[in-house]
């Protein structure tokens, strides 16, 4: 067991990480009802191999979380339990985004280096979400600051400045992600998000997860609930887009009639569709989470793609193939397109023949 790294199918923990995940997994599970009750037992049983399988990550990376960030790590077994439940989590894909999200941050951080700093200040956008902008000798830094990461909103150098962009350049824009679950849409919008970031536009994530979390909470899967879902993100991304903030929406969406009620709430002119297309074969294949498993064995209920439809876009601006090309590619079609939307080079350019 090395615990340095991923395997192809899951995640090698040394005997002491093993060890901490199992009495967790079994003291979560005793005070838990519900379907990740089992889940838990099976991820007691199963690390104290040293192995967690592809299909428990996400439940390791849930248990790394709330041991985490409830301080139950430190209380139970100090400073050195902190340590390891620390390391665990670095592993996740979560922990992998976070450590990727924090080495953008200090590449930014190096332009400050041996500057004298002139300003520094901090605010609150909502709460958990807080902006830390710093001014020196010819280079302003902006960090935006979330309870789930760190991300350079903006980086300019004051004597390597462009000129105001013309106010046509200046709009807001909605590029919106949709796609079977698991197809890349998050990813590719948190690398589209980055690079816009970088050039200094105002940028707004609306992903799926996030939305059920907060904005759609008591929402369920009926197809009314999912209309009024993709109803209520598209009135917050037309608000923003209207402010001139590129929104980026990741959201399965799966029905053709809520995305062009979207484009006409939004605005024809403003709005981008990207079909992010990955074959169901591969994302059972994939399945990181065990969720299509499950959906395949009825135990999760109006799963679009097995026993939910999803209707693919008949003419969306862009189709990204996700099983053919690593997200960086993805991301960068995104970002051409949205040059040549800044271009007016769009009109009449959509994707035909989707069959």
């Amino acid at each position: 067991m090395n615990g340095e790294r991923p395997s192809p199918t899951g995640l090698e923990l040394h005997e002491d990480e093993a060890s901490l995940v199992a009495e967790e997994a079994l003291a979560l599970a005793e005070v838990m009802a519900g379907p990740q009750r089992p889940r838990l037992l099976r991820l007691a049983q199963t690390v104290r191999t040293g192995f967690v399988p592809e299909d428990l990550v996400d439940v390791l990376e849930g248990l790394a979380v709330l041991v985490l960030q409830s301080g139950r790590a430190r209380r139970h077994a100090r400073a050195e339990g902190e340590r390891l439940w620390t390391e665990v989590f670095r592993r996740t894909p979560r922990g992998r985004d976070l450590q990727a999200q924090l080495e953008a941050v200090n590449r930014a951080l190096q332009a400050l280096v041996g500057r004298r700093l002139d300003a520094l200040r901090v605010e609150c956008r909502t709460l958990g979400h807080f902006v830390l902008t710093m001014a020196t000798e010819g280079v302003a830094l902006t960090l935006a600051v979330r309870a789930d990461g760190v991300q350079v909103e903006s980086l300019s150098a004051e004597g390597a400045r462009r000129p105001e962009p013309p106010a046509a350049d200046r709009r807001g824009v909605c590029v919106w992600l949709t796609g079977l679950p698991g197809a890349g849409k998050s990813t590719v919008a948190s690398l589209v998000a980055e690079r816009l970031r970088a050039e200094g536009r105002p940028v707004e994530v609306l992903d799926g997860d996030v939305v059920r979390q907060h904005l759609s909470r008591g929402l369920g899967f009926s197809r009314e609930d999912r209309l009024e879902n993709i109803r209520r993100v598209a009135y917050v991304a037309r608000l923003l887009v209207r402010h001139g903030v590129y929104v980026i929406v990741a959201l399965v969406s799966p029905y053709r009639e809520a995305r062009a009620a979207a484009r006409a709430l939004i605005g024809d002119g403003t709005f981008l569709e990207v079909y992010v297309r990955c074959p169901l074969e591969v994302l059972v294949r994939r399945d990181p989470k065990g969720l299509y498993a499950r959906a395949l064995r009825g135990e999760i209920p109006a799963f679009t793609g097995v026993s939910d439809p999803y209707e693919p876009p008949e003419s969306p601006d862009l189709v990204l193939d996700t099983d053919q090309e690593p997200p960086e590619v993805s991301a960068q079609r995104v970002l051409d397109l949205l040059a040549r939307w800044r271009d007016g080079a769009l009109i009449g350019h959509r994707v035909k023949d989707m069959e």
